[in-house]
């Protein structure tokens, strides 16, 4: 039994094949045989209603376009993180990248999603630029796999996987079971909008009129290849585009000669988008990927459309339906790139440094990582902002780091100093904390989110550690040159020694935070106790010196214990930092 619905079809021609009939004003519900299914397909399509057909394209069109996020979101979530640590793990070794970028493409069926992956993998230098080629030709070959499936006529259990799909989804919560679910009730949206199209467009293929602007068109393949590129732009999908070109191909309206340009045309316009968004405003290492993505696959285009007419007349050799022919032409043409373009990986990365070479090198005080394009990948987002809170960490490192020479006689400029690398704590606290916040709830997993909430944690106390260095040290610095206040020789001892102590423990934090390791999060703990310990010491230290009447430590007291307490403060937030790494929150 397979299930139809026929569309503006007549009440007569509904009864004779339907055992069970249900009557819609112009749409019907019948279940059939599986012998009398091509029968029905012709009352399926034999539509001619405008209003229909315009409702079927456009209907059809926005169930493809909605069905492919939907799986790419599944996938994202579900296999996102594996496929950033076999990315990491695998780069080294050429024949594994391909194997990487093959994988995570079929997985998340988004070439876009694995290329900005990349783009923040080697943006972070953690895969360099030939690794990151290698991967971008698996991707290509990767994302013709779900065109392979749309050849093959599935779209008679669209609402099958839609519905076992949507049962996986709805039984579980946060598990790889309900974001596989979610992919599987995306791709039976996507086969529902293949199959709304091929209603809509059979009227359009019977038409006279279709047939003579093809014929016209066929003689003319580069403007195909270009409407080709529009559609993929336009639907920010090759396999979108192409899943269209074959929907015409198996209706009759386009002949092999003409889907092939446009196939080609999507293939580049699939990286259009990417390349000029790249340009615009992305990295250097974004640049270069998006320009050699997308000059790759031109270069193999033209030299495709150079040699069409053979290539049409070869395919039309092999004994497949049209709709399979174009499927396997994409999928040769993605093969053929990655046998050409592999062994060039290194001369190609070579000439893309060339032609987009390092910025010069100058001081950027505002955030360098943010790509607001990585905002749709939550891992890579993370890993950008967790770049940017390091910068925050090293900033406040190096205020620690000369604060206490703001006391020393030579130690004139260092507010000023201190009072800049504030404000660029500020700028980076305030631009992190927009940037996580943008992120979609919907789209991350469990430990995404902890990591989004320990970051902004994070960003909070760094931002405090400043605070405290340019407002209280700072201040209690003028006040002691203002008024010639001197420490004695033991008490200025005691703050150096735990100022050092202070700002080494801060460091062990912050490798803590970078490295993301719990255990030595947990030293950083059992140290901070210590330290707590030697500043009651200290603080009892400068009493007894009072009582024994030393007079530099009269004057200095009240600065003294001020500075004390503020390096504890330091210490405190420092603290937090641990504890969010250590997974306290």
């Amino acid at each position: 039994m397979k299930l139809a619905f026929l569309l503006s079809c007549s009440a007569d021609r509904f009864y004779q094949y339907a055992p069970l009939r249900f009557q819609l004003e112009a749409f019907f519900l019948s279940i059939v045989p599986s012998r009398d299914w091509r029968e029905v397909r012709q009352v399926l399509f034999a539509t001619t209603n405008p209003t229909a057909v315009l409702g079927l394209l456009l209907g059809g069109v926005l169930l493809l376009l909605y069905g492919i996020r939907v799986v790419t979101d599944g996938m994202q979530r579900a296999a996102g993180g594996r496929s950033r640590r076999a990315a990491m793990a695998l780069a080294r070794r050429p024949l594994a990248a391909f194997g990487v970028g093959v994988l995570a493409t079929a997985l998340t069926q988004s070439s876009s999603a694995t290329s900005s992956l990349l783009v923040g993998l080697v943006s972070a230098q953690l895969v360099e630029l030939p690794a990151a080629v290698i991967m971008v030709l698996g991707t290509n070959v990767g994302s013709t796999l779900v065109v392979q499936l749309l050849a093959f006529h599935i779209t008679d259990y669209a609402v099958v996987l839609a519905g076992v799909g949507a049962t996986a989804a709805m039984a579980t919560r946060r598990t790889v079971l309900r974001d596989g679910g979610q992919a599987l009730f995306g791709f039976g949206l996507v086969l529902l909008g293949l199959a709304a199209l091929q209603a809509g467009s059979t009227p359009i293929a019977a038409s006279s009129i279709t047939a003579e602007v093809l014929r016209t068109l066929t003689g003319a393949p580069l403007v195909l290849a270009l409407i080709g590129v529009v559609l993929a732009i336009t639907f920010a999908s090759s396999a979108a585009a192409i899943g269209v070109v074959l929907v015409l191909v198996a209706n009759g309206a386009l002949p092999l000669v003409a889907a092939l340009p446009l196939m080609l045309g999507a293939n580049v316009g699939s990286t259009v988008t990417a390349l000029l968004t790249a340009l615009g405003r992305g990295s250097v290492a974004g640049r270069r990927l998006a320009l050699l993505h997308t000059g790759t696959k031109l270069a193999g285009a033209v030299v495709a459309l150079a040699v069409l007419g053979p290539l049409a007349a070869l395919l039309s050799n092999v004994r497949l339906e049209p709709a399979l022919q174009v499927a396997l032409a994409h999928l040769g043409f993605n093969l053929a790139l990655a046998a050409i373009f592999l062994p060039l990986a290194a001369p190609l990365t070579r000439l893309v440094t060339a032609l987009l070479p390092d910025r010069e090198s100058k001081e950027i005080t505002g955030p360098r990582y943010l790509d607001p394009e990585a905002l749709a990948l939550p891992a890579v987002a993370l890993g950008q902002a967790t770049r940017e809170v390091l910068r925050m960490a090293d900033l406040a490192t190096e205020m620690l780091r000369q604060s206490i020479h703001a006391f020393e006689e030579q130690g004139m400029t260092i507010p000023t100093r201190m009072d800049a690398l504030d404000d660029q704590l500020d700028a980076l606290e305030a631009a992190i904390k927009r940037y996580l916040t943008q992120l979609d709830e919907d789209k991350m997993t469990e430990e995404q989110a902890r990591r989004e909430i320990a970051l902004l944690y994070t960003i909070t106390d760094l931002e405090a550690i400043g605070d405290i260095i340019d407002k209280q040290f700072m201040r209690l610095a003028r006040r002691k040159r203002r008024n010639r206040i001197a420490f004695s020789d033991e008490g200025w001892s005691d703050l150096v020694t735990y100022h050092a102590e202070v700002t080494a423990a801060l460091e062990q934090a912050l490798a803590a935070l970078a490295a993301q390791d719990a255990t030595l999060a947990a030293e950083f703990l059992t140290r901070k106790r210590y330290l707590s310990q030697m500043k009651r010491q200290f603080h009892l230290r400068h009493l007894r010196r009072l009582h024994s009447g030393v007079l530099p430590s009269l004057a200095s007291s009240e600065i003294h214990l001020d500075l004390l307490n503020a390096m504890s403060r330091v210490l405190s937030h420092a603290s937090n930092i641990a504890h969010a790494v250590h997974g306290d929150l």
